[in-house]
């Protein structure tokens, strides 16, 4: 066995060829072309990989990116692309990798690991599913029709587009040339799918990233908005004419106040969901450091009296009471889960602080999907 190690830049092909026989098979489409970010020159030290019998066996891609959020910077690790060649499963290969992923993103100073998968590797790791989110289901007859000027976006717009997303309070964090390359590749959450910008006078006032539906029978599906709430759904009445559909998914964050306040007006009530995978913290302590600036912004004069220590288990202190709570739960308190709660008695004063300060929402995939 050779691994796990990065992937060398002529090694590219053969890992792309194992990730389509695993993910592709029969079907259309090329994991190469469809997440070129993951598979580049650029990110080939990140494709982890197992050799046997002298050619690839097994892979996990790991891609890093920046997330902002609520004013701060974190450091995200995604997982995608988990693959063993059949003729090899069984001899833990994935779960070498696995560890070996976790590893080398606590060199890279990574925060917090998004998998986008939910089975028991990942969740024998520690990784669970957390995150708040809502999917509307919005029908055609409750729209009115606007002015407003929608159109797929190009490269042209990649200023415009930068410039909503900046806006943003929860985001991953793009460069120009990051989001050049997922315009072109045309993937949304592992799905054909474009960018269209909503426009008023030429004055860009938001964006959606949506999936295209293969069959008439199928759904459009939006996997990610910014800019205007109100111009968003003002356009949804002229998307659904531009793909003569009758209906439209819209998934947002469960803060999404807006979408939610004026979506219920009409009548449409959210589903609540997770994260489309599952989440592991693999440094709570740098990520609580990092947050502290938050935790100090929400609490104002009593953040003196409210920490989080690391003893195991973990010690939630406020004012002089304390709860504890084990490591493997620290993701569901900071980020919430449809999963299961954290039950604290309610006679506490520190659940006022943990209200003010948690959940926090936490970034959906939309086109940093891996």
């Amino acid at each position: 066995m050779e691994g796990p190690r990065g992937a060398r830049v002529e090694e590219l092909e053969e890992i792309i060829r194992l990730s389509n026989k695993i993910f592709r098979g029969n079907l259309e489409g090329d994991m190469g072309r469809e997440y070129p970010l993951l598979f580049s020159e650029k990110n080939s030290e990140n494709l982890r990989i197992i050799k046997e019998d002298n050619k690839i066996v097994s892979l996990v891609g790991m891609l890093f990116s920046d997330v902002m959020l609520l004013g701060t910077r974190i450091k995200a690790c995604m997982i995608g692309s988990v693959a063993t060649d059949p003729d090899y499963r069984g001899r833990g290969f994935a779960t070498l990798l696995m560890q070996d992923s976790i590893l080398k993103s606590l060199q890279e100073g990574v925060d917090i690991m998004l998998i986008s998968g939910s089975r028991g590797l990942y969740r024998r790791l520690g990784a669970i599913n957390v995150g708040l989110y809502k999917t509307y289901h919005i029908d055609k007859a409750k729209l009115l029709k606007s002015n407003l000027k929608v159109r797929k976006a190009n490269e042209r717009d990649i200023p415009k587009l930068l410039r909503i997303m900046e806006l943003e309070s929860v985001r991953f964090i793009r460069s120009y040339e990051e989001l050049k390359i997922l315009l072109r590749c045309e993937t949304v959450v592992n799905r054909p799918g474009e960018v269209l910008i909503i426009e008023s006078n030429d004055i860009p006032l938001g964006y959606v990233a949506l999936q295209l539906p293969k069959k008439q029978e199928e759904i459009l599906h939006i996997k990610e908005i910014g800019g205007s709430r109100s111009a968003i759904l003002d356009a949804l009445y002229t998307i659904l004419e531009m793909y003569n559909r009758d209906s439209i998914l819209l998934d947002t964050l469960n803060s999404d106040i807006e979408i939610k306040y004026t979506l219920e007006k009409l009548g449409i009530k959210g589903e609540d969901r997770g994260f489309e995978g599952t989440i592991k913290v693999i440094n709570p302590k740098g990520l609580i450091k990092k947050m502290d600036d938050y935790f100090r912004r929400m609490l104002g004069e009593e953040y003196c009296d409210f920490g989080i220590e690391f003893n195991p288990p973990i010690t939630l202190r406020f004012k002089n009471e304390t709860v504890r709570i084990e490591e493997n739960d620290l993701p569901i308190l900071l980020f919430g889960s449809i999963e299961r709660k954290i039950e604290i008695p309610k006679e506490l004063q520190i659940n006022r602080a943990l209200k003010a300060l948690f959940p926090m929402p936490l970034v959906d995939y939309g086109l940093n999907y891996t």
